[in-house]
C-alpha cells in the first residue's frame, strides 16, 4: 500500500546515492523533575564511573564530591534542579569565594606578599564551577532540566603564568633540597617526624629526579620497586589514576641505596590498634608516616614546606610537591638533554603536548640552543 500524503512514519527514506541516513539516533528523553539533592546523589554514581573507565582520577573525582555537595546546599537541596538559574549559581559561587580554605584547618593560607589569605583562590573556584558544569550537562542528558543555565554564568578566570616565572626549582635548588635531610640530622632536638632522614630523602629525590604525581608516590607500594625485564636497571612502577594507565620509571643508584637504608633502618610498624585491613596497606606502601600508617598527599605537602624551610638562605624558595614534578621535567629536557618524547613517557603524559607546560621558558636555553645549530656557523 503506497502512503498517504504526509505520512512520514511509513514512507521510505529516498535512495540517495553515497549518503547514508542514520536511524539510530535517540530522541531526547522526556523531562522528568528531580530534586537538587537527588541529581547530586546520581551523578556521583556517573563520576564512579568514569574513574572505573579511566576517563577521570579518583582525586579529581572526590574533588568533584566535595564541590558538589557544597553547592547543593548552597541551591538548596529540596528545590527543583530544573528551578536553578544562572543568578543562582553566580550567587552561590560568591558564597564559595568566601568560604574558608578547606586545606588550611591548622595553619594559616597566606597571599603572595604573606599577609592572610581569606577564602578559596581562583583554581578552587574554577573546579567548583567545572563540577557543576557538568552537573548540569549531565541533567540536560537525562532529561532532569530543560535548560542548561551553565552558559550563562560566569566563567571563572584564572591568570595564565608569566613568561619567565618558575613553577620548579633550579639545579642548584633542588640539591640544596636534597641535602636537607641529611643536614638536618646532624642537629639536636628534633622532633619525631624531622628524624626521618632516609624517608625525606627518598621522597624528595624521587619528586625531583623523575617527577612522580604526589598521589602517584603515595599510592605505591614496595612491590612496585623492581628490575626491568629488558634492561636489568632499578624501576619503579607507577600506577597513574590519569587513564588508568602505568609505568615504569627508572631508580638512580643512590635512590635505591636510600630507599633500603629507610627500609633497614627507619621505617616505623604500622599501629597495632589499626583494622587489619589497615595495618596491611601500611605494611604494603612504599613510604609511610611516622605512626606507620601510608602516607597522604598532605603529608607530602607538609614535609616538603618544612624541608625548605631548612634550605640555605641565598637558595630557599617555596616550592610545592607539584613544583618538585615540574623542576624534574625541566631538568630532564634541559640539563640531561631527553627528549620530550621520553620525559613524556617518564611524567606520565599520553600526549607530548602536555609535556610543554612543564618546560621553563628561558632565554639562555634559547640562545645556547642557536650557538649549537649547525646553520648559525
Amino acid at each position: 500500500m503506497s502512503p498517504r500524503p504526509g505520512d512520514f512514519r511509513t514512507a521510505a527514506a529516498p535512495a540517495v546515492p553515497g549518503v547514508c541516513f542514520d536511524r539510530s539516533v535517540a530522541a531526547p528523553k522526556p523531562f522528568t523533575p528531580i530534586s537538587v539533592a537527588e541529581a547530586v546523589h546520581r551523578y556521583r554514581d556517573t563520576l564512579h564511573l568514569r574513574v572505573a573507565t579511566g576517563a577521570l582520577s579518583p582525586a579529581t573525582r572526590d574533588a568533584y564530591a566535595r564541590d558538589l555537595t557544597e553547592a547543593a546546599t548552597l541551591l538548596g537541596l529540596d528545590k527543583p534542579l530544573d528551578d536553578v538559574e544562572a543568578e543562582d549559581i553566580e550567587y552561590a559561587l560568591v558564597r564559595i569565594a568566601n568560604a574558608p580554605d578547606r586545606r588550611y584547618t591548622r595553619t594559616r593560607k597566606s597571599g603572595p606578599g604573606g599577609e592572610v589569605a581569606v577564602g578559596r583562590g581562583l583554581q578552587a573556584r574554577a573546579r567548583w564551577t567545572a563540577a557543576v558544569r557538568g552537573l548540569f550537562g549531565w541533567a540536560a542528558e537525562q532529561g532532569y532540566i530543560r535548560a542548561d543555565p551553565m552558559p550563562h554564568v560566569s566563567r571563572v578566570r584564572v591568570p595564565t603564568r608569566a613568561v619567565g616565572a618558575r613553577l620548579g626549582l633550579t639545579v642548584e635548588q633542588a640539591q640544596a633540597l636534597q641535602e636537607t635531610p641529611q643536614a638536618s640530622a646532624a642537629t639536636k632536638e628534633l622532633r619525631a617526624d624531622q628524624r626521618l632522614t632516609f624517608r625525606d630523602e627518598v621522597i624528595l629525590r624521587l619528586l625531583t629526579e623523575t617527577g612522580p604525581r604526589v598521589a602517584e608516590l603515595c599510592a605505591a607500594n614496595l612491590d612496585d620497586v623492581r628490575q626491568h625485564e629488558l634492561t636489568g636497571m632499578p624501576v619503579l612502577r607507577i600506577r597513574s589514576g590519569k587513564g588508568g594507565r602505568s609505568r615504569d620509571v627508572p631508580m638512580s643508584a643512590a635512590l635505591v641505596g636510600l630507599l633500603g637504608e629507610y627500609q633497614q633502618r627507619e621505617r616505623p610498624a604500622p599501629p597495632a590498634s589499626d583494622a587489619q585491613a589497615d595495618r596491611a596497606d601500611a605494611a604494603r606502601a612504599l613510604v609511610v608516616t611516622i605512626r606507620g600508617r601510608r602516607m597522604t598527599a598532605r603529608d607530602v605537602q607538609r614535609m616538603v614546606e618544612r624541608r625548605v624551610k631548612q634550605m640555605p638562605v641565598e637558595l630557599r624558595r617555596a616550592v610545592t610537591p607539584h613544583g618538585l614534578r615540574h623542576t624534574a621535567a625541566t631538568v630532564l629536557l634541559r640539563q640531561a638533554g631527553a627528549d620530550v618524547g621520553t620525559v613524556a613517557d617518564i611524567l606520565g603524559h599520553s600526549d607530548v603536548g602536555t609535556t610543554s607546560v612543564y618546560l621553563d621558558p628561558s632565554a639562555s636555553a634559547a640562545a645556547e640552543a642557536l650557538q649549537r645549530s649547525p646553520l648559525a656557523r
